[in-house]
Parts: structure tokens; sequence; C-alpha cells
């Protein structure tokens, strides 16, 4: 189990979120379009991860990081399968207490 981060390394860790946000910016500059999607679904999967480190999620946020894994690995199946799953995500962001 891990210790609970303090906040230089609760810092740190959102920094990490925040340059790769930074930097899938401007690579989706050379990119194919469907790439945007998937780089904002893992920005919030590791938000989430660094958010259950930190001890600060709700217990049903668990379950939507493994919702927003799949549904990333959905794109690769069909378009219409991947809007489907993040329709999903959203409406169980939606009834998060």
């Amino acid at each position: 189990m891990r210790s609970t981060p303090n906040s230089e390394e609760l810092a740190h860790a959102l920094l990490e979120v925040v340059g790769y946000t930074v930097t899938s910016a401007r690579t989706l500059l050379d990119e194919t379009p469907a790439y945007g999607p998937l780089r904002l679904l893992e920005a919030a999967a590791r938000t989430i991860g660094v958010m259950q480190d930190a001890g600060i999620s709700p217990a049903a946020v668990a379950e939507l990081k493994v919702r927003i894994e799949a549904s990333m690995a959905a794109l690769f199946e069909d378009e219409a399968s991947f809007r489907a799953s993040v329709d999903e995500i959203i409406s169980a962001l939606l009834h998060l207490d």
C-alpha cells in the first residue's frame, strides 16, 4: 500500500499530467485527429491515478478509470463504440457523489 503523498509529491505528479497535456497539444498538430480524444482520455486517467495515489478520490473513481481505459481501446474497434463508451463515462461522471 502506498503512503499518501506530501504536497511536493502531489505537485510533481500533477505537473506530469500538465506536461503530458501540453506536449500532447503540440504533437497533435502533426498526428492524426483521432489521437485527440485518446490523449484527453489518457490525461483523465492520469489525473485519476494522481487522485488515487493522494487518497482523494471516491471509490467510484477507480471504476471510472477502468471505463476510461476500456474506452480508449474502443476507438480502435469503431467510432460508434467509442462514442457510446465515452457517453457512458459522461453519464457515470454526472452520477458521482
